[in-house]
């Protein structure tokens, strides 16, 4: 019999695995199969878990001594998991020129189904809810209205990241701890294995 595994598949089982599971997984498929499963800042990729982040951060794990709401703790996860997503090498800074561009993750609380059957004029409003109030990036909290022009930023600095693909993987790949950090009643998609 032949069984055939995903070598991602594998990688995060052994991620998740006690260290004795990963002494035998060590010995059945050989170390190497799993260098690339230990979190590091060389690689976005392999912080699967808030864990993974404390682990290539070199930070201890939080614990709760104060009974903090939950999503005050779910954010103050996600700003040690964006640190780790931005590697060792990258220093974000603010941009006061506005010439660098910084990606977060973007959330559909709707289907594709439920945007179908949208009227026209719900569509119209849905599309453009963003256009009413700015672009939201940035750091801080700026806002300009009520002149000849609207300038806003609305989105935690901390929580963006460098590249479009690296605030998908980070909006699919923790996607149960953005859901608790933004407090919507919403059931939560496949996320990245």
């Amino acid at each position: 019999m032949k069984v055939e595994i995903e070598e991602s598949k594998l990688q995060t089982a052994y991620a998740n695995a006690c260290d004795g599971v990963k002494d035998f997984m060590e010995s059945l498929f050989g170390k190497k199969v799993f260098e690339a499963a230990k979190p590091t800042l060389d690689d976005y990729k392999t912080i699967r878990t808030y864990e993974d982040a404390c682990k290539a951060l070199g930070e201890p794990i939080f614990e709760d001594p104060n009974n903090l709401p939950n999503h005050i703790i779910a954010l103050m996860k996600l700003e040690t998991i964006s640190r780790a997503l931005w590697g060792r090498n990258f220093q974000p800074k603010p941009d006061g020129e506005g010439s660098k561009v910084y990606w977060y993750p973007w959330f559909a609380l709707w289907t594709k189904k439920e945007v179908e059957d949208m009227n026209p004029e719900q569509r119209g409003a849905l599309l453009s809810a963003g256009a009413d109030y700015g672009a939201s990036a940035g750091f801080g909290c700026l806002d300009a209205g009520l002149r000849s022009s609207h300038a806003s930023a609305y989105l935690g600095f901390r929580l963006c990241q460098e590249t479009e693909e690296k605030a998908k993987y980070f909006g699919q790949q923790f996607i149960e701890l953005w859901a608790e950090y933004l407090k919507f009643n919403f059931t939560v998609g496949n996320r990245l294995k």
